[in-house]
């Protein structure tokens, strides 16, 4: 019973062993205070364990360690595992718009735009018409395959060409099937001379 009321009327226990803790602490991590750093941290250590119930200079270190970074966490110490808890919280990023996200929607939105500018380029180039100059290449093809055949008219050399594109006159035929209708009246004319 003495000692417990000895130990109740040493106010300046705590700030002793947070001071020597401290020393200790500081001389592993070979750091340095001013005196008067010393002083007020010694203070702020005494004034953060001033509620806990037997204080030791373990934990006292364990606390120390832990916020130098050694990751000591006494499993034993409420105060060492809460420290650790928050030390991994704070390593916490928010799930926002600016922390990347932003970035990941604004080039999924960048890639999207330049397939839809491919797609409709591609569509519009599978599309165009022949040109007048390609209209009378291919009409002039067809009348030397008429006089060439005496069996075929115009028509019907025509024909030939126009079924499998599924176009009505050559204005219809499209800058893509142009090329294979040219190779196709080629070859004809070439198979009659």
């Amino acid at each position: 019973m003495l000692r417990r009321w000895e130990k109740k009327l040493d106010i300046f226990a705590p700030l002793e062993q947070a001071a020597r803790c401290l020393d200790i602490w500081l001389r592993q991590e070979k750091r340095r205070l001013t005196a008067g750093q010393k002083q007020r941290a010694a203070a702020l250590i005494a004034r953060y364990f001033h509620y806990e119930d037997e204080v030791t200079d373990q934990l006292m270190l364990s606390f120390l360690r832990h916020y130098s970074g050694r990751h000591d966490v006494d499993m034993e110490d409420p105060a060492s595992v809460r420290m650790e808890i928050k030390a991994v919280l704070d390593k916490s990023h928010p799930h926002s718009f600016e922390a990347g996200g932003g970035r990941r929607i604004l080039a999924a939105f960048a890639v999207m735009t330049m397939i839809m500018a491919a797609a409709l380029g591609a569509g519009a180039a599978g599309h165009k018409k022949i040109t007048r100059e390609q209209q009378t290449e291919l009409k002039a093809l067809v009348h030397k395959i008429a006089d060439l055949d005496q069996s075929a008219t115009h028509a019907a050399v025509w024909s030939a060409v126009k079924v499998p594109l599924q176009v009505r006159s050559y204005q219809d035929i499209t800058w893509w099937d142009y090329r294979q209708s040219r190779k196709a009246l080629e070859r004809r004319l070439d198979d009659l001379q």
